[in-house]
């Protein structure tokens, strides 16, 4: 009798990162199930029950192309599932019943699974990855961070931009896709923000993030439990645009030794904010590491020094809590 799978891999069909990832468990003969909740109700059937004293929910996921006993799971790898869509032919109103249902009952039932790790808790990742809560934790565990403003008041802005030595860079506090008719989709990126900008009235709108600009080589560090690993991000032209998202074909990447007071402080920030695996990025120059953010579910086999030790950490991380 084969031994069930105790590892559920939970993203959506074409994501080569978690690829990456499940090619080392394959290589090492440990059995997992992927599967894409968002395809719940359509190709996806769950049945679970819960008793009074059980403390666990039990039952079976089934279709994912193949089925996975609930109670069977020590180890969840949530990536990036797609969003969940209805049965086609329905009313909007039943559309949106359908999601808002199956957006409660399938997380619901495996965020209750009892001695699981996740990598991470969705519950986990909503709280870290809100801008301004990672910001004060991230200070309080001794990280080096940005002078920042949060404000919807165009007059303070300039006053903080005097004070920080009078260049400022803004970022969404929030990941947004913009859609322009005209220029298609993309990415807010971080950028400089000019001082005829200053007070533009706009900022009165909606909250805005306003930091300090910090001079210094971009470094993404990864985290996977207390394995931590880090490497600079070289543009290899002599100009480009702030963010190196908007040149990231452009560039060169160097592994680095991490400072272990940066260490401490990572692993500190993982422990406060309940989090098995974080991309963190740093800014780092004349004042050492600065802290920029963190993101529960970034991405890292982009770096190609280290796609293969960071998949081997991520994958000792599932197979020993599978165990």
């Amino acid at each position: 009798m084969n031994e069930p799978a105790r590892i559920l891999v939970l993203t959506h069909d074409d994501d080569p990162t978690a690829d990456v990832v499940l090619h080392e468990l394959n290589s090492r003969g440990t059995p997992f199930v992927r599967c894409d909740p968002g395809n719940f109700p359509v190709t996806l059937k769950l049945a679970a029950r819960l008793g009074s004293g059980q403390g666990s929910w039990e039952g079976s996921l089934d279709g994912a192309p193949r089925g996975i006993d609930l109670g069977s799971v020590r180890a969840v790898y949530y990536r990036r599932p797609s969003d969940f869509r209805s049965p086609a032919g329905l009313a909007k109103s039943d559309q949106e019943f359908v999601t808002a249902q199956a957006r409660h009952g399938v997380p619901g039932v495996l965020a209750g699974l009892s001695g699981v790790t996740w990598l991470n808790h969705p519950a986990a990742m909503a709280d870290a990855r809100v801008k301004p809560y990672q910001l004060a934790v991230a200070s309080r565990c001794g990280l080096q961070i940005p002078a920042t403003l949060i404000t919807n008041d165009p007059a303070t802005v300039t006053d903080f931009a005097s004070d920080v030595g009078g260049r400022i860079i803004t970022k969404s506090l929030a990941t947004m896709v913009t859609i322009d008719d005209e220029l298609g989709s993309g990415v807010l990126f971080t950028t400089e923000v000019a001082e005829e900008h200053w007070t533009d009235p706009g900022i009165a709108t909606t909250a805005h993030l306003f930091q300090e600009l910090v001079d210094g080589v971009d470094v993404r560090l990864t985290a996977v439990g207390e394995k931590l690993f880090a490497a600079e991000i070289n543009p290899t032209g002599s100009d480009g645009p702030l963010d190196i998202r908007a040149h990231h074909e452009n560039v060169a990447y160097q592994t680095v030794e991490i400072p272990i007071g940066v260490k401490t402080a990572v692993l500190d920030l993982l422990y406060r904010l309940g989090l098995t695996f974080a991309a963190l990025d740093f800014r780092v120059g004349p004042s050492g590491w600065v802290f920029l953010e963190a993101n529960p579910n970034g991405q890292w086999a982009f770096v190609p020094q280290l796609r293969e030790v960071i998949a081997r950490a991520i994958a000792d991380t599932l197979e020993t809590s599978s165990r």
